[in-house]
């Protein structure tokens, strides 16, 4: 997407507009102002800025500005109305604009303050967002070397002069602690106790902060040694906002819903709900040896209505104590079990509608074993009828109650069933109750039956786990995330650490070795198309240990698979468009398996990418397609891909990282370009590391046919080392082979 912003050099005057922050400055439409001296190459540059007048309009930091026509830029981009905006990366080359990455977010509308931040380090450039890193790309378009300010185009706006450094210094962070940046409460409801990370750039100490209520008739505000209080007083939409008094440039603003109380619905005379509750809920009133982590389940006459508000509760029974509470909207929840040091904190959305029946996903570890409970439902939740009769919710004397199982003992496997007999209702559950055992321990199965579970994963910690289904297409596991909704990659988070930072992939595994997924579906239904963005991995192992998947299936658009240390999969299927096999690895095989090429909701008539490597040394193996299929097929939005538009692989032009990628006998559709390989002369696209394959590094092919095993023409490829049979046989000859070098040389030699 390329359109013509040329700003004119402007020096930022202080003016009336100004007067209420007098370190603000108005910056006129199509102005930009420079810093005083111009920051290094590895640097960033960041200011402080809002709106001063309604309307479409963006404002950008910019860095390695050469001229006006020549510059990068972060910032955001506000829509006519106010109700959106969009987090950019830009590059301006020649007078044209390209965004590089955006991502829409709701905006505010009220006039707030938000600091950005550009930060380049080598062709890598990442935008900031009030100290929380919303995304990076790569892009080697413009010379390392420039001028920073700031500009503005469209509207006016206020701003403050811009900060440059050094990029290795990182801004300091003010958040809610694991939580996001905004939250929904109900008046009348305990005061909700939430911790509050105030980190300085090199985590040395906290970092002293205010906490203060936009409006205290709607929200008090009590803060004592780190913590909040927040009680909700009244209906309506406030703020709260955490500033620190020592850094104008770290703060953060919550937008904080408060609900009115529910509204009692009127009682049927002879029993009423309480009747209709039973055969139409799971677990079913009085039910006993219920899984502790079981979601709740609503059956309707008819599909229900998802309300706007209101909230369902677990409550323990002995003593009423609140167990968990899941809203409508503005969800989060903290993956792994209760006293972890480190778990994975993610936005949700925990309610689902699947015909007549409404799943509520409790939160990661709220309830304990051996406990009776019982549950309410707020009149509104649910717009449907139950029984013959209108839903108006579920009341303590309507009965919904249960009482769940003693707890799991530790042993060599254990079962998981969505809706029969077994030790879990969920993958998560399961892999809660495994964590908590030392990381030397057995090894552990996990059986999965056939049913479709409906939630992310993390794994942290625990060796020699396996995650076993009962059949590759009956067992899936399903769910929607992607950068727009938990940005990045994603890693574990401290109990202090700031905001959401769980990252965009289904299943993230840390800190973990030989770990083997069998025989199971991972789905990640994140849509190039939709506007939280398509990067949304299946599987991300984050770990410098061992990975074997086999008989499996794994979906998702973009970055479906992301792997680290080292991987093997086994007649097992890959599917995506856009790079959807990555990582900083040592060595993945994938070998007799699957790489579906599958149309782009985003591009209709795209054909994408099927990696890019980033491997992290020079003499590690990298990515190996061994005896494979390249096939192709339809996508979400059911367009499939033309003949000659796909690349086997790009590079991110690291010189730090390397493009090592083989593929040996493997069958190629149609849609593989004649060329094969987007190096340096393909559109932007950088020169791999290294510029030529070689006989043991970078981009290398041998014995590449069409789908009936008849040799391609290969004449066009580009980049590659075309090997010899010896060359591929003495690389790539075995398993043991190929990750040789794992352990230290030790080796691993992994067998189906």
């Amino acid at each position: 997407m390329t359109s013509r912003l040329l700003p004119y050099f402007f020096m930022l005057a202080v003016g009336p507009a100004a007067a209420q922050n007098p370190d603000l400055a108005p910056v006129p439409p199509g102005a930009v102002q420079l810093a005083q001296a111009a920051p290094g190459a590895d640097s960033y540059v960041e200011s402080r800025f809002r709106p001063a007048q309604a309307g479409a309009g963006q404002f950008y930091v910019v860095g390695r500005y050469r001229d006006p026509a020549n510059w990068y830029g972060a910032g955001l981009a506000f829509a006519a109305g106010g109700k959106r905006m969009q987090v950019e990366i830009v590059r301006m080359q020649d007078g044209a604009l390209t965004r590089l990455k955006q991502f829409g977010r709701e905006a505010a509308g009220d006039g707030r303050l938000y600091a950005v931040r550009l930060e380049m380090a080598g062709a890598t450039l990442s935008v900031y967002l009030n100290g929380e890193k919303i995304t990076s790309v790569a892009d080697q378009a413009l010379p390392q070397a420039g001028a920073a300010g700031v500009m503005a185009s469209g509207v006016a706006f206020e701003a403050s002069a811009p900060a440059t450094g050094d990029a290795a210094l990182k801004p300091a962070r003010i958040a809610l602690a694991r939580a996001p940046q905004r939250l929904r409460l109900q008046a009348g409801e305990a005061p909700v106790r939430l911790q509050v990370s105030a980190l300085r750039p090199d985590d040395s100490a906290r970092l002293p902060f205010a906490a203060r209520s936009g409006d205290a008739a709607l929200l008090r505000v009590d803060a004592d040694d780190g913590n909040l209080a927040l009680t909700p007083l009244a209906p309506g939409a406030t703020t709260l906002t955490l500033a620190s008094p020592q850094d104008p440039n770290a703060f953060s603003v919550v937008e904080v819903v408060v609900e009115a109380p529910p509204q009692a619905a009127p009682r049927a005379l002879g029993g009423g709900i309480a009747q209709a509750l039973r055969g139409a809920t799971a677990p079913e009133p009085g039910e006993r040896g219920v899984p502790y982590d079981t979601p709740l389940r609503l059956r309707f006459d008819q599909p229900p209505v998802l309300g706007t508000g209101g909230a369902i509760r677990v409550l323990r029974k002995r003593d009423n104590a609140l167990a968990d509470t899941i809203r409508v909207a503005d969800e989060y929840d903290v993956l792994g079990y209760e006293g972890q040091p480190y778990r994975r904190a993610v936005r949700r959305q925990p309610i689902a509608i699947e015909g007549r029946n409404a799943i509520i996903h409790l939160h990661s570890a709220r309830l304990q074993p051996g406990e009776e409970y019982y549950v309410t439902v707020d009149n509104g939740v649910f717009n449907g009828a139950m029984g013959g009769r209108t839903f108006g919710g579920v009341a303590r004397e309507d009965g919904w109650s249960f009482r769940t199982r003693s707890a799991v003992p530790q042993r060599a496997a254990i079962t998981v069933d969505d809706d029969g007999a077994a030790d879990f209702r969920t993958v998560q559950g399961a892999l809660n109750h495994v964590m908590q055992q030392p990381q030397g321990a057995h090894p552990v199965t996990i059986d999965i039956r056939d049913g479709r579970y409906q939630e992310l994963l993390y794994l942290r910690g625990r060796n020699a786990v396996t995650l076993r289904g009962q059949s590759r297409d009956g067992v899936v596991i399903d769910a929607i995330n992607s950068d727009g909704i938990n940005p990045g990659s994603g890693a574990a988070q401290a109990e202090d650490a700031p905001a959401i930072g769980g990252g965009r992939a289904l299943f993230l595994v840390e800190d973990a070795d030989l770990l083997t997924l069998d025989t199971l579906t991972l789905r990640n239904s994140a849509l190039r198309a939709s506007p939280t963005g398509g990067q949304a991995e299946a599987l991300f192992f984050s770990s410098e240990g061992r990975l074997a998947v086999k008989n499996a299936s794994l979906y998702s658009e973009q970055d479906t698979v992301q792997v680290k240390g080292y991987a093997w999969f086994y007649r097992s299927l890959i599917a995506g468009n856009v790079d959807y096999v990555w990582g900083n690895n040592h060595a993945a095989l994938f070998e007799d398996s699957e790489l579906r090429t599958v149309g782009d909701s985003g591009n209709p008539n795209g054909g994408g990418y099927l990696l890019q490597a980033r491997t992290v040394g020079a003499r590690d193996k990298g990515f190996v397609f061994l005896n494979s299929r390249l096939t192709r097929g339809p996508g979400p939005a059911g367009n499939s891909v033309p003949d000659g538009v796909t690349w086997l692989a790009r590079s991110a032009g690291y010189e730090t990282a390397w493009d090592h990628v083989a593929f040996i006998n493997c069958k190629m559709d149609a849609h593989i370009a004649p060329s094969g390989w987007a190096g340096k002369g393909v559109g932007r696209q950088p020169a791999p590391n290294p510029a030529q394959g070689t006989a043991v590094a970078g981009w290398r092919e041998y014995g590449s046919m069409d789908m009936d095993g008849k040799p391609l023409d290969l004449s066009a490829r580009r980049h590659v080392r075309l090997l010899t049979a010896q060359e591929a046989a003495a690389q790539f000859g075995s398993r043991a082979a190929i990750f040789a070098d794992y352990g230290g040389g030790s080796g691993w030699n992994p067998a189906p």
